[in-house]
């Protein structure tokens, strides 16, 4: 070895060679940890936002303009344009168009597979789990619910008797009180405009929710309500309301009209505006926009001794409820009161029209409507208990039903 390579080894292991190379292999292994570290925080996988399927609702809400935009849906469906609501104030939350489906035609006899089974929490259209019951599940269902809630008239928060029935069965006589009660508190709702607070601040309300993907009961002992809540020990028949809310979505863009006929309360609320009233109890001074055949005298029980049904005698018939202009893909805050005065039987069927589609007819020439519906479900029985229904309708979208 020649003297410039000792003195070049010397001069290595002066300057601690062997610290340096340690040195050196350390950083190399810092720097390849930084490197796997940066590069897995870059590709770290994106979660996307759905509102269908089995997505999650969107927790953003502005109060003062009831708007929400809803998260974007896959890149090819279509981007929502701007709202042509009813005539309301408020906004609602819009969903991107889905493309066309053969689950939501709407109108006409409607022979196609609607609805599909689509399950998850996210907007969309399901299937119940279980067969349908009159005033819901106990659980939310597929594809999204509306969630009801019973309340008592009769008595307050704190279970204690309403003093305001009892004054007025010290002054009214027969059923009288009753109507007149459920006219006064169902009016009062409907002016507050708010979706439950009014209620649940005055009223005692059964703890178990019912989540229904319709308002189709057919005529039915009034108690079937309080058991179907499980308060049949707390809640005696009569003077009851079932409060159910959610949002929806038409399954096509048009003009609609709710439907409706109900012993003795049915009333819905679209984005806080009252667009039916359809009870034999008439709790509002609601009139319909429709020119020409306000109501549709279908030939159902119950009946008068005469053979009149006692809807038809009292309102005229189902009455139809005020126009909507409604956007698919968009969702609309929807409020239903149905309710019982005196007890006895009850019934409550909710049916929709679209304008510009074609129905079958009775015979009478009375227009046979598709049920309105969140899920894609068996139908009921067709009897004298219900009103005539035309089967397998479009099926409306929903959100999962709201928290309280």
């Amino acid at each position: 070895m020649s003297d410039s390579s000792h003195r070049l080894l010397r001069y290595f292991r002066r300057a601690g060679a062997g610290s340096l190379l340690i040195s050196l292999i350390v950083h190399v292994i810092l720097i390849g940890a930084a490197t796997v570290y940066v590069v897995s925080t870059v590709r770290e996988q994106r979660k996307a936002s759905f509102q269908g399927g089995s997505g999650n609702p969107s927790p953003g809400r502005q109060d003062v303009q009831h708007k929400v935009q809803m998260a974007k849906q896959q890149q090819n469906l279509s981007a929502v344009t701007q709202r042509l609501a009813v005539d309301s104030p408020n906004a609602s939350v819009s969903l991107p168009d889905l493309p066309d489906m053969p689950g939501f035609s709407g109108g006409g006899p409607a022979t196609g597979n609607l609805g599909g089974s689509g399950g998850g929490s996210g907007a969309g259209v399901g299937s119940p789990r279980a067969p349908l019951m009159p005033f819901g599940f106990r659980e939310p269902q597929p594809g999204g619910s509306l969630v009801g809630h019973l309340y008592d008239l009769k008595q307050l928060t704190t279970r204690k008797p309403n003093p305001l029935l009892q004054k007025m069965l010290a002054t009214l006589k027969g059923i009288a009180p009753y109507d007149e009660l459920i006219t006064k508190e169902v009016g009062a709702f409907i002016q507050s405009n708010s979706k439950s607070a009014y209620l649940d601040a005055k009223f005692y309300r059964s703890p178990n929710p019912l989540y229904t993907t319709q308002i189709f009961v057919p005529d039915t002992p009034a108690d079937e309500a309080p058991k179907a809540y499980g308060a049949e020990q707390t809640v005696q028949p009569k003077c009851w309301i079932a409060h159910y809310r959610g949002r929806v979505s038409p399954p096509t863009t048009g003009i609609y009209r709710f439907v409706g006929g109900a012993d003795d309360v049915m009333v819905v609320r679209l984005d806080g505006r009252l667009v039916l009233d359809g009870g034999i109890v008439n709790v509002s001074n609601f009139k319909t926009d429709r020119p020409q055949k306000p109501n549709y005298p279908y030939d159902f029980a119950p009946k008068n001794a005469m053979g009149i049904p006692f809807l038809n005698q009292r309102r005229g018939g189902f009455v139809v409820g005020k126009r909507m202009d409604l956007r698919a893909g968009l969702v609309y805050d929807l409020d239903i009161i149905i309710g019982e005065s005196p007890g006895g039987f009850f019934f409550a069927n909710l049916l929709v029209e679209k304008e510009g589609d074609t129905y079958s007819k009775d015979a009478k020439g009375n227009p046979i409507l598709p049920i309105f519906r969140v899920a894609d479900a068996p139908p009921p029985a067709k009897d004298q208990k219900t009103s005539p229904y035309q089967e397998n309708g479009p099926v409306w979208r929903a959100l999962p039903v709201p928290q309280d």
